[in-house]
């Protein structure tokens, strides 16, 4: 997966494993904050990750190379397993549901802190969209692009995974009767991250299946069909 980032980055003449652990033969140059935060995001240091990514986006806001590793650092802070995501069958027999939440966070492993990794993954679809659209395609010869239209179908699937999970898990356990609570406005967000990721390969065509058997549903309003579509699918 080309956005799995390594931290093989130069310093000076020397990768940046050889100016930390101290083996080069000649002093490296100090390292830039794009190196730092690649750095971070590959130690799993989110925090400092985000910190020194909106710094870079906000100081240079064309620099669109940066948005992808930025959306990286939010979707790791809301509990997306990047490493798993990598080996997902989504061509598989297992609905986008079991799929997706193989790999992403529930009220039950988050608790109090679910809401929180509901915001974190939307603040890295808000990154992504925010690369112009006419940028942001795989046929373009920017070298981000292809990365930013993955990630983007990956986490637009997850987010309407997480909000759904978010009316079918108690902090405890499995829990569907809470789908009871779930608002129009919650069940057209979850409709829109499907269509969002809609596409023609791996979880785009997971999420476009999905919408075709929820609207397949019985039921008067979306929250309903959701809602037998959740428990279907499970």
């Amino acid at each position: 997966m080309v956005f799995i980032m390594t931290i093989l980055q130069s310093c000076g003449t020397k990768n940046l494993f050889d100016c930390d652990g101290g083996y080069a033969r000649s002093k490296c140059v100090h390292r830039t904050k794009d190196e730092d935060a690649r750095i971070a995001l590959d130690k799993g240091d989110l925090d400092t990750a985000v910190t020194l990514l909106s710094e870079l986006v906000a100081d240079d806001p064309t620099n669109y190379q940066r948005y992808p590793l930025l959306a990286a650092a939010y979707a790791g802070k809301s509990g997306f397993d990047i490493l798993n995501v990598v080996t997902a069958n989504f061509g598989g027999s297992s609905s986008l549901i079991q799929t997706m939440t193989s790999f992403l966070p529930t009220p039950i492993s988050r608790g109090a802190l679910y809401d929180q990794s509901l915001t974190d993954m939307d603040s890295s679809i808000k990154t992504l969209t925010a690369i112009p659209a006419e940028l942001r395609t795989s046929t373009s010869s920017d070298k981000y692009a292809t990365s930013a239209v993955l990630q983007l179908t990956l986490y637009q699937a997850a987010y309407g995974v997480m909000l759904l999970n978010k009316f079918t898990y108690s902090t405890t356990a499995y829990d569907p009767s809470q789908l009871a609570n779930m608002t129009a406005a919650d069940a057209a967000a979850i409709l829109a991250a499907f269509a969002g990721a809609s596409g023609s390969s791996g979880a785009g065509s997971a999420a476009a299946k999905a919408i075709a058997a929820i609207q397949a549903q019985p039921g008067g309003t979306d929250q309903e069909k959701i809602a037998a579509w959740s428990q279907a699918a499970r």
